[in-house]
């Protein structure tokens, strides 16, 4: 239950007033024909017929093929002599198709989109044939990152098939990011997503990716909210919403987001614990800071380091959570390689146990400081105060005045220590204890 009001709040952030990101009916440049201009080309497309000398081949190769021998099919056929435009159509469509079938090592895709291109070019397969044909010279000419080649063949494709193919359309989007056609990307990926069954996240993935890239983070953010609304499972897009919404200044939005994200467990990676860590810190929310980034720290999600557990004891020490800060400063001391470091966070702890009044360990803190520091001077004597309030607070008055003395050796605290001997020796006379 606390997922689902979660997710339904986090969508209720998404303004309504936005118009979605795609629409039906999206322009890209170019139309397919109609169902009945389909049928008059069906109808129209002249059929044709192999010799029997090269079916015969053909079966031979097909058996081949079927086998998974495709070299000895390929022999076959190399060795045949088509006659007709037709016979060259088919058999090159035939060896395109098996040399893009060889494995890896043995491909030879040059090959292959040479045979292929000759074969469409005829214009004389099948309807069927000579669809896919299109279509599988369009994908090797894709993989082999011929781009522009690509684009053409799948439009022809398209305006040949009669059907808006989301995949094709998604493969065309594709080939405009590579070649940085940012515009164009948006026009096919939209187009592509009016097409799908089912909700698909590659398309809004492709437009997060050209919006980005054009800095036009405000439309980046609308596809997000869209994706989301579509499809609310896709985890990683929870955490990318809320550093858009933070990139866009949008910074209630950003926080909010990755914190229903995070109630929700969708957020899983280390960076985006600190980043919900940072934006808490950043919104003035130093107790959940402190909370998330210590958590997350202890289940090993973020790595264990002094200044990450130091930034948790700080946080909470913010939040005036002041035994837990000094508490979470233990963790800080122990990962601190430099003694500096180690006497830096024994002073805080030190500060903060005396806010939360535990008075005596606050002594020990400063005491182990003090044990620490290598060198009379300044800090050593303002330690020494500290650990004499310390003592002092908790009516330790012979330790409070031993730790005074010691601080009225130095000279940036020797003034204020030895008004502070009086009042010790006072107050440790009016409560009966004896000096």
């Amino acid at each position: 239950m606390k997922l689902i009001i979660s997710l339904v709040a986090a969508l209720s952030m998404f303004s309504a007033s936005l118009l979605p990101v795609y629409a039906q009916g999206t322009d890209v440049g170019f139309s397919i024909p109609t169902e009945d201009e389909l049928q008059t080309m069906k109808d129209n497309r002249r059929t044709f017929a192999l010799g029997d000398r090269l079916a015969r081949a053909v079966v031979e190769a097909f058996e081949l093929y079927e086998a998974e021998d495709i070299p000895g099919a390929i022999v076959v056929l190399q060795d045949v002599n088509p006659r007709t435009d037709y016979e060259k159509a088919y058999i090159g469509r035939f060896l395109g198709t098996m040399y893009a079938a060889l494995p890896e090592d043995e491909a030879q895709p040059e090959r292959a989109l040479e045979l292929l291109e000759e074969a469409v070019s005829y214009d004389l397969l099948s309807f069927a044939d000579q669809s896919a044909s299109l279509q599988l010279l369009g994908n090797l000419q894709l993989q082999e990152e011929e781009y522009e080649d690509a684009i053409d063949t799948f439009q022809r494709y398209l305006q040949f098939s009669g059907e808006w193919d989301a995949d094709i359309l998604f493969r065309m989007a594709a080939a405009h990011m590579e070649l940085k056609n940012f515009d164009r990307v948006v026009v096919f990926a939209r187009k592509s997503l009016e097409h799908y069954d089912e909700p698909n996240r590659n398309p809004y993935v492709l437009m997060i990716g050209a919006y980005y890239e054009q800095d036009d983070i405000a439309n980046a953010i609308g596809v997000l909210e869209d994706g989301l609304n579509a499809l609310p499972g896709e985890i990683r897009w929870w955490s990318q919403l809320g550093a858009f919404y933070a990139l866009n200044e949008q910074t209630d939005k950003a926080l909010a987001t990755l914190a229903i994200a995070y109630d929700a467990g969708y957020l899983e990676r280390s960076a985006d614990f600190r980043y919900l860590v940072q934006m808490f810190s950043n919104s003035s929310i130093p107790y959940h800071a402190g909370v998330v980034m210590s958590r997350h720290l202890d289940n090993g999600d973020i790595e264990e380091t002094e200044s990450n557990w130091a930034s948790a004891a700080r946080s909470f020490y913010t939040a005036r959570e002041f035994e837990r800060a000094a508490e979470t400063y233990e963790k800080a001391i122990e990962f601190a390689e430099e003694r500096e470091d180690q006497i830096s966070y024994l002073r805080s702890q030190g500060d903060a146990f005396a806010l939360a009044e535990e008075y005596r360990r606050a002594a020990q803190s400063f005491q182990r400081a003090i044990d620490l520091e290598p060198s009379d001077n300044a800090l050593t004597g303002r330690l020494y105060m500290s650990l004499a309030e310390a003592h002092f607070y908790s009516r330790q008055y012979r330790q409070a005045l031993n730790a005074m003395e010691n601080a009225t050796r130095y000279s940036a605290t020797r003034r204020n220590a030895e008004s502070w001997l009086g009042f010790i020796r006072q107050t440790a006379q009016n409560r009966g204890v004896e000096l």
